[in-house]
């Protein structure tokens, strides 16, 4: 199921990028969300789902389901994602990343966890903490200024490692299309300041303006069955 999450992702950057399409775009990354919260739910009844596919850092639906608006979705997500990181699957820093998101996505998140977790992320990363730690500590203090300045870095590290793919044997165009043009979880990072009060910002080149015009529109629960 999670490669179907994946498509749903994908078909949705097609639909903003060759279709110029913003409400079918967020609608594809709604279904993305959905196939992820359907999956986590059949885990929960007895469903055998292998570590890798259940691990926080490999869910494209989660980041989705921001990106859309889709609140909704993304906080039952959250609700039912592990809590700590799969053993052989995902390195810390990956799954704290995650669990920041998932924490900050509750209604009345609780601080003193989030901070205690900052914590642990700033230890493993020592003296260099990335653009990804910054984002979340300054989304976590409400910090526009310092919030959209690393948001920037991000970017910027993002559009490097695109240029550093291009280079890899294994390149592959037709994923440089579309995850390399439209950064969805650069989006969904938007979308959370949004919802935590900070000021919205101006498009940018893996941002596209379509993107930020896209606006969430509930879908019925099992909509992501349809084509």
């Amino acid at each position: 199921m999670a490669s179907i999450s994946v498509a749903y992702r994908v078909l949705a950057l097609c639909a903003l990028l060759r279709e110029a399409d913003s409400n079918r775009f967020g609608e594809l990354l709604c279904k993305a969300g959905q196939v992820r919260l359907h999956l986590l739910e059949r885990s929960t009844t007895g469903l055998q789902v292998s570590p890798r596919a259940m691990a926080a850092s490999n869910d494209v639906g989660f980041l989705a389901s921001l990106a859309a608006g889709d609140l909704q979705t993304a906080r039952r997500i959250a609700a039912l994602s592990p809590g700590t990181a799969t053993p052989g699957w995902e390195d810390e820093e990956d799954f704290i990343f995650f669990h920041c998101l998932h924490r900050m996505v509750h209604p009345a998140p609780e601080e003193a966890g989030l901070r205690q977790v900052l914590m642990r992320w700033r230890q493993l990363e020592a003296d260099s903490p990335s653009p990804f730690f910054q984002v979340c500590e300054s989304l976590l203090e409400n910090e526009s200024t310092r919030f959209h300045a690393s948001f920037t870095q991000m970017l910027d590290a993002r559009q490097t490692l695109m240029r550093e793919y291009r280079k890899q044997l294994d390149f592959d165009r037709e994923l440089y299309a579309t995850e390399g043009k439209v950064y969805i979880n650069g989006l969904a990072l938007l979308r959370l300041a949004e919802s935590r009060g900070l000021p919205g910002r101006e498009h940018d080149v893996l941002i596209p303006r379509l993107a930020l015009l896209s606006s969430f529109k509930p879908l019925p629960e099992q909509a992501w069955r349809e084509p």
